[in-house]
């Protein structure tokens, strides 16, 4: 009796020694990978910080190229390097090191484009935004917004001054999101586009010009009016190669069907009536991108003053209205009609695109809710604008991440 009890002592210490060497190697291991896990997390929070930085170090200067060497931080260390890969784009290369443990992180940047945004004002004057309006894309003003009621801001919207509100109940709704502070100003000019159509695109100095876009691919042109001869007609990707076609110290007048891409500039002063592109008759792509979205037919409609459209008969049907697909550009303008306030009650003033301009511009006039004058608005943003632009259409000299590898 006496040998067994013993034997159960011993075979139970035996026992509870291996439990116990288990338990203590359950637990070793436990406390390894709870710290490689945490040495890795950290490697990854020490990269990621110094990716916001250097992305941050570029939001308030675009030529930043300095990136950085070994800095200490959170208890590890980061460097990051900044190169060009291609033209408008930055390339941000992290490293980082906590307990020895490695991470990296890239980030690609572009350039962005004015066209991204649905609507962009330099000044908004005394214009309100009401219950009913809605901004379908990304949304800028240098001033503040005005907001009487609910407006519907789908895409974000940011302002330089803030947001003034009307009423006490006014409410503004940002589905995407509002941010306040923000400064973006227009280009001082387009003498980069001047050289791009110099060098690989077309450009005319001094001479107006009459530009049919044509849906087979093709524009025919003029020089001084649509009567003027000879008449010019050839296919875009030769009428301007890099596409950019730019009528300098001159008007520009437009319409027809696209079917390309093309990027149209004039530019001038207003004080010689030069710089503006009138819209003679409705310009819209020859595949819809609203009902055919595998549509690349894309335009950018840029000036120095106005983008006009034209009080004549064409336009002055109520039946029709005028549609423009495009993304408009006006530096020192905005978006009008001409006449706005004398020219018949005209229809539907439809665009499918975005508008940037300096000041809002007038397109008719109304009385109890009735259109007296021009015409009613039918504003819709191209989403396609989010992630494209017209060619070499003007940047706003800030990068924004395109993607973000970790």
């Amino acid at each position: 009796m006496g040998r067994m009890s013993i034997l159960m002592v011993i075979g139970f210490n035996v026992l509870f020694a291996v439990m116990g060497f288990n338990v203590s190697k359950v637990a070793t291991k436990s406390y390894e990978n709870y710290t490689s896990y945490y040495n890795r997390s950290m490697a990854r929070h020490i990269a990621s910080s110094a990716a916001n930085m250097a992305a941050s170090a570029l939001t308030f200067n675009p030529e930043w190229r300095d990136g950085f060497s070994n800095v200490g931080f959170s208890g590890g260390r980061f460097s990051a390097s900044v190169t060009v890969p291609g033209p408008g784009m930055l390339r941000v290369f992290v490293t980082s090191t906590y307990n020895e443990v490695k991470d990296t992180t890239i980030l690609i940047l572009g350039l962005s484009n004015f066209s991204r945004f649905a609507y962009f004002s330099d000044i908004e004057g005394n214009i309100w935004w009401i219950t009913g309006d809605t901004v379908w894309g990304p949304f800028h003003t240098q001033q503040r917004i005005n907001v009487s009621g609910n407006p519907v801001f789908i895409g974000k919207a940011s302002s330089k001054n803030g947001i003034h509100l009307g009423t006490r109940d006014s409410n503004p709704i940002f589905i995407g999101g509002y941010q306040s502070g923000v400064n973006l100003n227009l280009p001082r000019d387009f003498n980069a586009l001047k050289e791009l159509a110099r060098t690989g695109g077309r450009h005319f100095n001094n001479e107006d010009i009459c530009l049919q876009l044509n849906a087979d691919g093709t524009a025919t042109y003029r020089i001084g009016s649509w009567t003027s001869v000879p008449a010019y007609t050839m296919p875009i990707r030769d009428l301007a190669p890099n596409g950019v076609l730019m009528a300098e110290n001159a008007n520009l007048r437009l319409k027809g069907r696209l079917n390309g891409r093309l990027t149209v500039v004039a530019t001038g002063s207003s004080g010689v009536a030069k710089g503006n592109v009138w819209i003679d008759s409705s310009v819209t792509y020859n595949r819809n991108p609203m009902t055919d979205p595998g549509s690349e037919d894309m335009l950018g409609i840029v000036c120095d003053n106005d983008v006009i459209i034209t009080d004549n008969a064409n336009n002055n049907n109520p039946a029709n209205g005028v549609t423009v697909h495009a993304s408009m550009l006006c530096r020192s303008g905005g978006f009008k009609a001409d006449e706005y306030n004398r020219r018949p009650v005209a229809g539907t003033l439809t665009v499918l695109g975005g508008i940037q301009q300096y000041q809002r511009g007038p397109v008719g006039t109304f009385s109890g809710g009735r259109i007296v004058s021009g015409f009613q608005k039918n504003y819709r943003y191209d989403e396609r604008l989010m992630f494209s632009s017209p060619p070499l259409y003007p940047s706003t000299g800030t990068y924004e991440v395109l993607s973000w590898y970790e």
